[in-house]
């Protein structure tokens, strides 16, 4: 990615709440909008790099790994962040930090709009209609990406038929439009799978982990069909990911994260270098103890080979989010997570117990470095092992920790305060409430 492009499109096109508009007639050189940058190919491809940008927003890169291990039980708050409510499950709608989130998921799904919108307006001859049709389709997988981060976060994701899904937005946010009403968790998923399908179909091949491919798209459509509850179409789609020769596990646990971009096992990660490092929130927020492993997780990982690479035991510092080598880039799909998919969408199906044992026990291995073998003779025994494997295989990146531990119904063991469903989604901030009286009702047990 450009470098100016991050200073520009970040401080200077893109708010969450819609285009620009201008004060006055005259419309001077300098005032960039998305509408006057996408004239030609080459602004497009500027703007499909500004939704990439969005990424580097501290809201979305640092808060989907930090937030949700809080909550999770496998952080802990350390000197300030994150809110002391997040340590306590005790969360309400005016807290900036939820707002923040929220808004993090929204402008990126603008920001995909526009690219979206624009490439549709480009006159005939501008580009190719392959180039097009790729453009759009790495926009719509970022849109279906973070449409779908909102729904596990602030919807009920975890049941189909509940009306409490998120804001579906398509179109780019004006005045004429900021008012809409809260889509269902059904409806919700439905977009999110449509755009997900569109980058599986017209994205470009595999090329690097910085950017949307086939191979992500249909990464992230196993996922979220995992949390949707279709656990053989998820165990499906992994398995394509992971006999399609496009990524690969690395050959050890340290290598996929000491080899940074040039690793085989990442899909999507957020791009980082020296320039972005400067004003990366991590290095404040891990390396001066903002937020530390949590007791619970020590014990957990203990004398597992993966717990001096995750954290540092005597200091208590986050280590595996925060690779300053590679200038702490966020891993958002990588590899492992498929075989564990795999596994779970297996166990949780009428697939034979030896058959979901294969893709946990691969993962098990590689961590070791020696074949290790499932003990378990029950699909319940068997899920307790995958989810102890995902905990200490995939802790502290992206909500991983914090969705296991509700799906195996662990979460009320590990933090007690945690009494309520309602406890597993964010409270809609109160700003959007205000502001869009459309919207509906807050969320469950949120309500004032």
């Amino acid at each position: 990615m450009k470098r100016i492009l991050y200073i520009l499109l970040l401080n200077i096109l893109f708010c969450g709440c819609g285009k620009l508009t201008n004060v006055l007639d005259v419309d001077p050189p300098n005032n960039l909008t998305p509408e006057n940058v996408a004239k030609n190919k080459e602004g497009l491809r500027n703007l499909l790099n500004g939704a990439y940008a969005q990424l580097h927003n501290q809201n979305y890169y640092l808060h989907v790994e930090a937030i949700p291990a809080t909550l999770g039980g496998t952080m802990q708050r350390g000197a300030s962040f994150p809110d002391v409510q997040y340590q306590d499950n005790n969360l309400n709608q005016t807290i900036a930090n939820v707002n923040n989130l929220w808004m993090a998921f929204y402008k990126m799904i603008n920001q995909a709009n526009w690219v979206i919108q624009l490439a549709n307006e480009l006159p005939a001859g501008e580009i190719s209609d392959i180039e097009k049709e790729q453009i759009i389709a790495q926009a719509q997988g970022l849109r279906g990406m973070a449409t779908f981060d909102a729904l596990r976060f602030f919807g009920q994701y975890y049941d189909v038929n509940s009306p409490y899904g998120v804001l579906v937005r398509t179109e780019v946010v004006d005045f004429t439009n900021r008012h809409l009403k809260r889509s269902t968790v059904a409806e919700t998923y439905t977009q999110v799978l449509t755009d997900l399908d569109e980058a599986i179909a017209k994205a470009p091949n595999f090329t690097k982990p910085i950017y949307i491919s086939k191979t992500a798209a249909k990464a992230f459509k196993a996922r979220v069909m995992l949390y949707k509850g279709d656990y053989a179409m998820a165990a499906q789609l992994a398995e394509q990911v992971i006999t399609d020769g496009t990524r690969s596990l690395s050959p050890t646990f340290a290598r996929v994260f000491s080899d940074g971009f040039n690793s085989s096992e990442l899909i999507f990660m957020r791009a980082t270098d020296a320039v972005t490092y400067t004003a990366d929130r991590k290095k404040l927020t891990y390396s001066n103890g903002g937020v530390l492993v949590s007791a619970w997780l020590k014990t957990f990982m203990a004398g597992d080979p993966r717990a001096a690479l995750s954290f540092n035991a005597t200091s208590n510092l986050v280590l595996k989010v925060n690779n300053t080598t590679f200038f702490a880039p966020t891993y958002f799909i990588r590899m492992a997570e498929m075989y564990l998919i795999k596994a779970e969408g297996l166990a949780r199906t009428d697939a034979a117990l030896a058959d979901a044992k294969i893709p946990l026990q691969t993962v098990r291995s590689r961590a070791f470095g020696t074949p290790q073998l499932s003990l378990a003779t029950t699909k319940p025994a068997l899920l307790d092992e995958i989810h102890a494997e995902i905990i200490k295989e995939l802790c502290f990146e992206n909500g991983s920790d914090w969705f296991a531990n509700q799906r195996f119904d662990k979460i009320k063991t590990i933090k007690p305060k945690v009494t309520s469903v309602n406890q597993y989604i964010l409270p809609i901030p109160q700003s959007e409430i205000l502001s869009n009286n459309l919207f509906g009702p807050q969320n469950p047990g949120y309500e004032q």
